[in-house]
């Protein structure tokens, strides 16, 4: 199985994801929310084949749209690497 290996700028994204989803929705949600993100990582990298290419950001990513956030991740020989995890409202570019 590929591993799933997570930046430290995408593990503060993940904190700050779960800090503002308790605030406004619950520890259950919170909960709930980030164990929906990182499943769908560990599927992202058994999968990597169906995802595309941001070629017009920075290093060209692999993304995902999941719930209100996008992964963003490239290919490692491990598996893959969680870059980041930003909210789908936010300008990419000036982020990764």
């Amino acid at each position: 199985m590929r591993q799933v290996i997570i930046s430290p700028e995408a593990e503060n994204d993940l904190k700050e994801i779960g800090i503002f989803t308790e605030n406004n929705w619950g520890r259950k949600q919170r909960k709930k929310y980030l164990a929906q993100l990182v499943e769908r990582m560990h599927f992202l990298a058994a999968h990597r084949a169906l995802v595309k290419r941001r070629y017009d950001l920075p290093d060209s990513p692999y993304c995902f749209h999941e719930g209100k956030h996008v992964i963003f991740f490239r290919e490692v020989p491990q598996g893959i690497e969680i870059i980041r995890v930003l909210h789908e409202v936010m300008d990419f570019s000036l982020h990764l």
